[in-house]
């Protein structure tokens, strides 16, 4: 089993910017206001480095702080994920990922996750044709609006190869520690 995950510091400097051009500027001071002070101060003083790594239950208190400041629920969350990887793969990545396929990015999620975080074991299978289980241990600190950012996220991930009208939807395991995702397109 995997676990437990941490996260690169881009991905706490990447919500606000995506927070920022989805809401408008004001949304994101609003979301940094509701966050916890700590949390708030190490940010501010820039102790959340880009390169770092941070635990995923404190990743999970921006969604926490999000929703306090601006609402939205769920879709806000897919919202989140869609803009983060659209800031995430702008310039050389996006290039790269066009030259991809889909079944080629998510066959390789490990590496792709990898990338972003550490501690969780990720595992893609083939269900059928462009249609995969890509499993995620390690994820029980990953907060429910996490698990639906991550939706969005794969979503804008698996379109910048060529896909379309990708469908990306999560289930979580009894005991909580495993998060599975159906990835498929056409």
């Amino acid at each position: 089993m995997g676990g437990p995950c941490e996260i690169r510091g881009v991905a706490f400097h990447t919500f606000f910017l995506a927070v920022a051009e989805l809401r408008g500027a004001k949304a994101a001071e609003s979301t940094r206001a509701q966050i916890p002070a700590e949390l708030r101060e190490q940010l501010r003083l820039g102790a959340i480095s880009r390169v770092g790594y941070y635990p995923l239950h404190t990743y999970s208190e921006l969604h926490t702080a999000a929703q306090r400041a601006l609402r939205g629920g769920e879709a806000f969350a897919r919202d989140i994920g869609r803009k983060t990887a659209e800031i995430d793969t702008r310039g050389l990545l996006r290039f790269v990922l066009g030259l991809t396929n889909t079944d080629l990015l998510v066959r390789h999620a490990d590496k792709v996750w990898a990338s972003f975080a550490r501690g969780a074991r990720v595992r893609a299978e083939k269900l059928y044709e462009r249609r995969y289980s890509v499993k995620f241990e390690g994820f029980w600190d990953a907060s429910e609006l996490v698990l639906f950012e991550l939706e969005g996220a794969l979503a804008t991930l698996v379109e910048r190869t060529g896909a379309t009208h990708p469908v990306i939807r999560h289930v979580r395991d009894d005991d909580g520690t495993t998060v599975s995702y159906i990835v498929e397109w056409s």
